[in-house]
């Protein structure tokens, strides 16, 4: 006797999926993030912005040696849009320095970029998905002044 195609279309769709190297849990919700913009919390203004996350628009960063800049990241998707880095939790913005020149702590919704020692560094951000890294921003210049060399008002 000849099996029903429906039973025959129900195997073979087993078998298609059962060949699948990969857990159907990948097509879950996934930050696709595209890049990202950095302001100062005190004023707002924008202080870098990547473009097609291949270079960056207002760098270098200038900072004073002792000096901690809060600066407010917004990842933005490919269309644009925001990315809500406070609501979801499975995200945050790591930083990486290219020398001991500046550090970066992360904060919910922001972060604190410390001034350690006079000099020219370089440093990029990655938008951080759990266990891997959804974006690497390229590396932005950071330029930090000596104390000497800052306005007292910084």
């Amino acid at each position: 006797m000849m099996p029903r195609l429906s039973t025959r279309f129900a195997a073979a769709s087993l078998a298609l999926v059962a060949a699948c190297d990969h857990p159907i849990a990948v097509v879950t919700p996934h930050a696709e993030v595209a890049d990202l913009v950095f302001a100062d919390s005190v004023s707002g203004a924008v202080l870098a912005r990547t473009t097609d996350n291949r270079t960056w628009t207002g760098a270098p960063l200038q900072l004073c040696v002792d000096e901690v800049r809060t600066l407010l990241p917004q990842a933005l998707d490919f269309r644009g849009v925001p990315v809500d880095l406070v609501s979801r939790r499975d995200l945050e913005i790591r930083g990486e320095s290219a020398d001991a020149l500046v550090a970066w702590e992360p904060l919910r919704g922001r972060g604190k970029l410390f001034a350690l020692a006079p000099g020219t560094t370089r440093v990029r951000f990655l938008v951080w998905h759990l266990t891997h890294a959804d974006l690497v921003s390229p590396w932005l210049d950071v330029i930090v002044h000596p104390r000497a060399a800052c306005p007292a008002a910084r």
